[in-house]
């Protein structure tokens, strides 16, 4: 699997003007809907299920990097967007450092776990030190793809 399969660059927004958790989840859905994927509605119960999972615990990995996730009824597929907030944002991340790259999963619960292979996928990539701030430098969302795909092997 790659992970680049699950990610367009009309799903990443590089400068996020999102001041909470909430804010992130909103602005990153709302990217989605001006893509046709999402409408209102769907924006919505996705944005509601990003933050029911944030209840149970948080999806701040740790080291400016959130993997929140969710799946949806009617998506057909899965898809990841990426979203860059050079200020940080709070998630309660493990370790107390401010979110500044977040990877959000959606997925179709018409394949189920897939979401959960692809949040496993994304948890090993993000293990590469360099990732976040190579993604953090990006001028453009073709860029960040490119970084992805450079350490997605």
């Amino acid at each position: 699997m790659s992970i680049i399969d699950y990610m367009k660059p009309e799903w990443i927004t590089l400068n996020l003007k999102s001041k909470s958790r909430h804010e992130v989840f909103l602005e990153m859905a709302s990217a989605l809907g001006r893509t046709g994927l999402l409408d209102d509605e769907g924006i919505g119960a996705l944005v509601n299920k990003l933050e029911e999972r944030e209840s149970l615990s948080t999806t701040g990995v740790g080291e400016g990097i959130a993997l929140p996730h969710a799946s949806l009824k009617g998506l057909k597929e899965t898809v990841i967007g990426i979203g860059v907030i050079p200020d940080g944002v709070d998630f309660g991340s493990l370790d107390s450092q401010p979110v500044k790259v977040v990877f959000m999963i959606v997925g179709s619960q018409s394949v189920p776990r897939l979401h959960i292979q692809v949040l496993a996928r994304l948890v090993r990539l993000c293990r590469h030190k360099d990732l976040k701030e190579k993604i953090m430098e990006c001028s453009a969302p073709e860029k960040a793809l490119e970084a992805i795909r450079m350490v997605d092997v």
